[in-house]
C-alpha cells in the first residue's frame, strides 16, 4: 500500500511556512468519461475549478472559473463531498481543501477549449483515472465509482491524501 501513496504526502515540518486553500472542483461525467484540466508542463491533472474568493458562495465560484478558465456558462450542482490535499513546493507547504460538485457543460461542448493558455482541458475514461497523474490522489479511485450521472449529493463523502509520517513509510505493522 505504501507504494501508492505519492511522496508528495509527506507532513512539512512543524516550522515551515504554509498555505490553507478552499478549493471548488466541478466533476463533469459524460459518456463513462470525466472532464480533468492540467497545466501546460502536464506534470498533473485535476478537476477543474479553484479557489473561491472571499464573500463568494462555493457554487458561484464554480461557475465563475468555469467561465474565466472555458469562457462558457456552466451548471453548479449537487456538492458530492470534499477532498483534504496537502502538497509541498520546496519549503513551503500548501494545504487544500477541496469542495466537489457535479457540474454540466452546454451539450454542445464536445471538447472543451482553455481560454488560459497555461491550462487545457481534455476527457479521460473513469477506469484509467487509477494510472493517470490525478491530484488529489483519493480521486483515482473515487471517481470510478460515479458511473452514472448525474450524481447523487454527498455520494463521494470525505476523502484525504494525508498520510502521517509513521503510516506512510510504514511503521512495522
Amino acid at each position: 500500500m505504501e507504494d501508492s501513496i505519492p511522496d508528495n504526502t509527506a507532513a512539512p515540518d512543524k516550522g515551515c511556512e504554509c498555505t490553507h486553500e478552499v478549493i471548488v472542483r466541478g466533476v463533469c461525467l459524460r459518456g463513462g468519461r470525466v472532464l480533468l484540466c492540467a497545466p501546460a508542463d502536464g506534470a498533473r491533472a485535476y478537476l477543474p475549478g479553484g479557489h473561491i474568493e472571499p464573500g463568494e458562495g462555493a457554487r458561484d465560484a464554480l461557475v465563475r472559473e468555469m467561465r474565466e478558465e472555458l469562457g462558457l456558462e456552466a451548471s453548479a450542482g449537487a456538492f458530492l463531498g470534499a477532498v483534504e490535499h496537502h502538497f509541498g513546493e520546496g519549503e513551503h507547504a500548501v494545504f487544500e481543501i477541496n469542495l466537489l460538485f457535479a457540474m454540466e457543460l452546454p451539450a454542445s461542448v464536445e471538447v472543451p477549449v482553455s481560454a488560459e493558455p497555461w491550462i487545457s482541458f481534455f476527457w479521460c475514461n473513469l477506469p484509467a483515472l487509477g494510472h493517470s497523474r490525478l491530484e488529489p490522489w483519493p480521486l483515482r479511485t473515487a471517481l470510478p465509482r460515479l458511473c452514472h450521472a448525474p450524481a447523487t449529493a454527498g455520494e463521494l463523502g470525505f476523502l484525504s491524501s494525508y498520510q502521517p509520517p509513521a503510516e506512510k513509510k510504514g511503521n512495522g505493522s
